[in-house]
């Protein structure tokens, strides 16, 4: 049985039971190979633009006797998808929220039975959780995690309406209720980077000094 990292077996209980996954940047698959092996899914599509990646990723499916369950994909986020792999679940994680946002923006003619989009993005989560939802998603649900030193916030979205204040879409409005003790010390640590580039920032650039302050008062609102 595959062993996962805290931040890709975090991703994967997020997965429905059932699902039929396009796991997008699957890296070395050990996330997909875990969803069969733990009966999540059975209906996997492994996929990555990076050759020698996909080519990792095969190594692992067939050491693990599943060449014949997931299948591997070449190519650019959701260009790899058709309307025939019957796919419902889309898994995007590791990559920046612009890139992330793209995928989706460029290919929305796919999402159409797509009822669940799990993304763990490294950057700009006010511009995933806004961009996202404006593709008819809600925030389901969302996770915020430590893995060797680093945190991650892992966000999972499905179908339906829902206006967010900026504070949600800043922080997650999930991520707000729960509250929790690592959530706190991210926030902290957040706020001390913005006040460190404010003190920085030359105070000619009046614009961008306005905005850094505008974000340091939505910090301070949410600190415990």
């Amino acid at each position: 049985m595959i062993k996962l990292s805290t931040r890709l077996e975090s991703i994967s209980s997020l997965v429905p039971i059932n699902s039929n996954v396009i796991d997008i940047g699957c890296d070395h698959a050990l996330l997909d190979i875990y969803l069969y092996q733990n009966k999540i899914s059975n209906n996997i599509i492994a996929s990555d633009i990076n050759v020698n990646a996909l080519n990792n990723a095969i190594d692992n499916i067939k050491k693990n006797k599943l060449d014949n369950i997931i299948e591997t994909r070449l190519g650019n986020g959701l260009d790899t998808l058709k309307d025939s792999d019957g796919v419902d679940t889309i898994i995007i994680s590791g990559i920046g929220a612009h890139t992330a946002v793209g995928i989706l923006e460029n290919n929305q003619h796919k999402l159409n039975k797509i009822n669940t989009i799990i993304i763990q993005s490294n950057t700009k989560l006010e511009l995933l959780r806004k961009e996202v939802t404006r593709l008819n998603y809600i925030i389901d649900n969302e996770i915020i995690i430590e893995d060797n030193k680093k945190t991650y916030t892992i966000i999972k979205f499905i179908k339906g309406k829902k206006r967010y204040t900026k504070k949600e879409l800043y922080f997650g409005p999930i991520l707000l209720k729960t509250n929790t003790k690592l959530f706190q010390e991210y926030i902290k640590k957040e706020l001390a980077k913005l006040e460190l580039y404010l003190k920085l920032l030359p105070k000619y650039n009046i614009i961008d000094r306005h905005k850094i302050k505008k974000e340091i008062r939505l910090y301070h609102n949410i600190i415990d």
